[in-house]
């Protein structure tokens, strides 16, 4: 009921008065960008980086990730991962002047708001959210991955979405949060009928989009439409996961994803990207590996990092780390 009383007075107080208290002391949103907290635009250029299934390979596998350039991580995560671990894991990405984002995969494809509800609770745990806060400055929180399926509708995603955004924020969570859109993550559709009213009914106004590009893909013309149309729109947004033409989409997520398109567009409109994924994919999904041994990279790995617009030569570090 406080937190109600507060975020209704943040609403009056705000046109007139800067409440401090109201705001994060990390990252924010301002239109499509995302702003670090010197106030600096930072575009993600990373990857996916399988944490909670090969701890020891995916912390080893940091320091060579910073290496090729790597801006950000996507600390892939579940309710089962211990705080202390997750800390250990977000502080070598800081070191490595990489920016964390951490992402739960409990709930992928599920369609249930309360598994949903039951898993963002995970953040909300004391000695899980005395990590967050402990690294405010740096962190991004990703809710679920790819909450939500094809049949789900636009307006259950964003009632779903406000609940959990709720949940964070009586937290004292105030970073950006980000959020998958439906269909397993490619269906960006509620985003476009709804990204606007959950940014509105964050009293951060600090939320940013993700869509995951695979075989609802398929066609580069939608890519770059759609990706334009969230620029044109304002629309805060990401590829967080994306996939390849491989084998002419004769493959388990039928896709035949133009990368280079989404590399090139996402340049080009100020939009980040993280691959999926660094290494230890199953072997239906090996494929998507941008190494072959946590270290030497794939055709694939070669593509994301070394094309004209992959992250070695287009990332750039966070502001943040640059003045420290």
């Amino acid at each position: 009921m406080i937190y109600k009383f507060i975020r209704f007075l943040g609403f009056i107080i705000i046109p007139f008065i800067t409440p401090l208290f109201l705001f994060s002391k990390g990252f924010t949103i301002s239109g499509t960008q995302l702003i670090d907290a010197n106030g600096k635009e930072f575009i993600i250029r990373g990857v996916n980086n399988p944490h909670i299934w090969f701890t020891h390979k995916s912390f080893k596998a940091l320091k060579r990730l910073a290496d090729l350039n790597v801006n950000s991580i996507r600390i892939v995560w579940e309710t089962k991962g211990k705080a202390k671990e997750l800390d250990k894991i977000i502080s070598r990405c800081i070191e490595l002047q990489m920016i964390p984002m951490v992402e739960l995969h409990d709930v992928t494809g599920n369609d249930s708001v309360d598994e949903l509800l039951k898993t963002v609770a995970y953040y909300t745990r004391d000695d899980v959210k005395e990590v967050l806060l402990k690294h405010e400055k740096y962190i991004l929180i990703n809710f679920a991955n790819e909450w939500g399926n094809f049949g789900n509708t636009n307006k259950y995603w964003k009632k779903s979405y406000m609940q959990a955004i709720d949940m964070l924020r009586e937290a004292g969570i105030k970073t950006t949060l980000v959020i998958d859109v439906l269909g397993w993550g490619q269906k960006i559709e509620p985003v476009f009928e709804y990204g606007k009213d959950l940014l509105e009914y964050d009293p951060q106004k600090n939320l940013l989009f993700s869509v995951h590009m695979y075989g609802s893909w398929n066609n580069p013309k939608t890519i770059e439409e759609q990706l334009q149309k969230a620029y044109d729109a304002s629309l805060p947004l990401i590829v967080g996961e994306f996939g390849y033409n491989y084998h002419d989409g004769n493959n388990n997520l039928k896709c035949k994803v133009d990368h280079t398109v989404i590399l090139k567009k996402c340049q080009e409109l100020g939009y980040g990207y993280l691959a999926w994924s660094w290494s230890g994919n199953n072997t239906e999904n090996a494929w998507l590996n941008l190494s072959n041994d946590w270290k030497t990279l794939t055709w694939w790995g070669k593509e994301v990092f070394e094309g004209e617009y992959g992250i070695i030569n287009t990332a750039k570090k966070a502001s943040v780390f640059l003045t420290e």
